[in-house]
């Protein structure tokens, strides 16, 4: 059966998704892990709360339904930008 958003959902826009919380809380925090290090006295990179709240943004914008399904646009743009960031590094 096919995944359908609850009538109460709203649309994750795809620059919405992707700039203020995929780039923004995941791929840009790991970058400035991956350039400065973990700071000090922090364990992990993402709190579950953290992890959770992004995961929920990029699952709902892979299975939105069409024309708002986002997962082709969300897997070339991460592939983009982790090409982009070994290449600049």
């Amino acid at each position: 059966m096919a995944h359908v958003n609850p009538p109460s959902s709203r649309i994750i826009r795809l620059e919405e998704g992707w700039n203020d919380v995929i780039k923004k809380k995941a791929i840009d925090v790991l970058e400035e892990m991956l350039d400065n290090g973990i700071k000090s006295g922090s364990s992990s990179l993402f709190g579950p709360k953290e992890y959770v709240s992004i995961y929920t943004v990029c699952y709902d914008m892979c299975t939105q339904r069409s024309p708002y399904n986002w997962s082709r646009d969300l897997y070339q743009r991460h592939g983009e930008t982790v090409e982009r960031y070994l290449t600049t590094t």
